[in-house]
């Protein structure tokens, strides 16, 4: 064994994602120890209930230089984040960061300015907060400086009344990095975040760099993101909105490709703002080359049937003409799987939704254009 190169056993034991397999390689031999550790401590979770993580790197310091992908779970009290602390200040090559759950002051003085340094770090490129509350203003502008970046369900800390000179961006802000950005409607909490990001007096390119957007838009803060988007116009290629209510699509002129998600339910009917939503993709995309359809739908037994309707309008017959969507080259159906609804043979369903998608597009028969496909795991949306 020891004479193949040590470049073969990393190579080999990079291909293993089984956490079991990796701990059991890891007292083969001492030539298995490094790339074994590497690929175990490479994504860890710290904070929530178990402690065993933290506990870990802290008696073994070199074992935090492999960490790339960090999860913070932040309920608890502040006390218990102080073994995060540390390791936050010491990840130096982290590539990915979720913090999660919680409210931002049990983090505590220390992790808060832990975790605020690491947001700082070259390597990270990307950030998500998911169901945190009341985060300093501080957190969202470092954010700009992240690449990618998902916010769902995220608040912001009370501003005060007069909020100008907080949301004013310092000289020293960092520089704006964001591609692609995330948004999950969180209602009104949402809202703050979107104001945040347009105030007047902050430096526009915080909006105007990115090229990804992805919003789950609800009722009430659809004009919000719809600012969002208009903001977004000049550098926007891609575009993902997965609306529960009529919305407002602004003259996007370099945008590529887009989503539509949109629930369906047992009655197999298309919401009805969704064929306006749809049309607004003919007018407002000029160079639109790719649209996917994603429809989540309860699948109740396989003999509910979708209903006969007439043709979705930009789909017609009246498609081939071409006077619109001239670049367009693919229409991406996609039937979406709920697994927490349904876990029974989707095939069934699969097999009525094809002919409702031909039906509803007949412009498109014949072209090639058309392409349906099912989804079995949320996921893989």
């Amino acid at each position: 064994m020891t004479l193949l190169p040590q470049e073969l056993f990393d190579m080999i034991i990079d291909e293993i994602h089984d956490k079991e397999t990796l701990k059991a390689c890891a007292l083969v031999a001492t030539s298995f120890l490094p790339p074994s550790q590497r690929n175990l401590f490479r994504g860890v979770q710290l904070g929530g209930y178990s402690r065993l993580t933290a506990a870990a790197l802290a008696e073994s310091p070199h074992l935090v230089s492999y960490v790339r992908d960090l999860t913070i779970y932040m309920w608890g009290v502040s006390e218990n984040f102080l073994a995060e602390a540390v390791i936050l200040h010491s990840v130096q090559r982290i590539e990915s960061l979720l913090v999660g759950f919680g409210y931002w002051s049990h983090l505590g003085d220390e992790a808060s300015s832990a975790l605020l340094d690491c947001l700082l770090r070259p390597s990270l490129h990307r950030l998500e907060l998911s169901d945190v509350l009341d985060v300093p203003a501080a957190l969202i502008l470092a954010a700009t400086a992240i690449p990618v970046v998902e916010l769902k369900s995220v608040s912001m800390a009370y501003l005060g009344e007069d909020i100008s000179e907080q949301l004013h961006a310092p000289a020293s802000a960092p520089a704006s990095r964001t591609r692609h950005l995330i948004l999950d409607d969180g209602g009104p909490a949402s809202f703050a975040i979107c104001d945040f990001l347009l105030y007047p007096r902050r430096n526009p390119a915080y909006t105007q760099q990115i090229e990804r957007l992805e919003l789950r838009i609800g009722q009430h803060s659809a004009s919000h993101f719809e600012r969002i988007i208009e903001a977004c116009a000049a550098t926007l290629k891609c575009l993902a909105v997965h609306a529960t209510d009529l919305i407002r699509l602004p003259l996007l002129p370099s945008v590529l490709e887009v989503e539509i998600k949109v629930f369906i339910g047992d009655n197999r009917r298309l919401p009805l703002f969704f064929s306006s939503n749809l049309s607004q993709v003919a007018s407002s995309l000029p160079l639109v080359e790719t649209i996917t359809l994603v429809f989540v739908v309860t699948p109740s037994p396989p003999e509910v049937r979708w209903p006969s309707v007439a043709p979705l309008p930009i789909f017609g017959p009246s498609f081939m003409d071409r006077t619109q969507l001239l670049h367009l080259r693919q229409v991406h159906c996609k039937l979406l799987r709920r697994a927490e609804y349904y876990s029974g043979d989707m095939r069934a369903v699969f097999d009525c939704f094809v002919p409702a998608m031909e039906s509803r597009m007949p412009g498109l028969q014949g072209t090639g254009i058309l392409k349906c496909s099912l989804v079995e795991d949320w996921w893989q949306a």
